[in-house]
């Protein structure tokens, strides 16, 4: 069976289910609630929580309220969770972590496989850029660096200064993600992570 359906049907079972039983809030709510709770669970995979036709309502009203400050709508023993969060990036893939903000990378190897020193010591892949670099209003503009593990550092000189010297790190691979909006929110599915939904 198609997952589309699956979540109809599931989002029709849910709806049904809110409004037999009795609750503190009114049964629409629950149901909101539970609607959301189920969209959200579809994997990025198979097109994100505004995917199924039936979703996309209940998604951008999430959207609109989360952006005015309304609290999150619950539904009991869904099984998710969400947590607002304030960040331009989605997480890390496995294996990479974020570099420090503001630090010059560059994906490289040392060259011969030794521990290399200065520039000449690696073949790299580019030219060091920095990791969130830059704002515009406050608002990182920069990509953010996930980075692998160390090869080793290098000193460039900016401008042809001796007095300028930016150290430049080399991993042994990059992942470059684009700042989005910094509203956020991050899906977990039994306390496991899901993924992130900026708005």
């Amino acid at each position: 069976m198609e997952i589309n359906s699956v979540l109809n049907v599931g989002l029709a079972g849910l709806m049904v289910l809110a409004s037999t039983h009795p609750v503190a809030a009114r049964a629409d709510d629950d149901s909101y609630g539970c609607k959301v709770a189920l969209c959200l669970s579809n994997p990025a995979s198979n097109g994100g929580p505004s995917a199924p036709d039936t979703c996309a309502p209940a998604i951008d009203k999430l959207f609109h309220d989360l952006a005015r400050g309304r609290s999150f709508p619950q539904c009991k023993d869904s099984g998710v969770d969400v947590k607002q969060v304030n960040t331009p990036f989605d997480p890390c893939p496995g294996g990479t972590e974020p570099a420090p903000v503001g630090a010059y990378v560059v994906a490289g190897q040392a060259r011969g496989g030794k521990r290399a020193y200065g520039a000449t010591g690696f073949d790299v892949t580019g030219e060091p850029l920095q990791s969130e670099g830059g704002t515009i209003s406050g608002y990182v503009s920069g990509p953010q660096a996930c980075v692998g593990q160390v090869v080793g550092t290098y000193n460039i000189f900016n401008n042809g200064s001796n007095e300028d010297v930016m150290p430049v790190t080399v991993y042994d691979h990059i992942v470059w993600q684009q700042p989005q909006s910094p509203q956020a929110i991050d899906i977990y599915q039994s306390s496991q992570f899901q993924q992130r939904i900026h708005y």
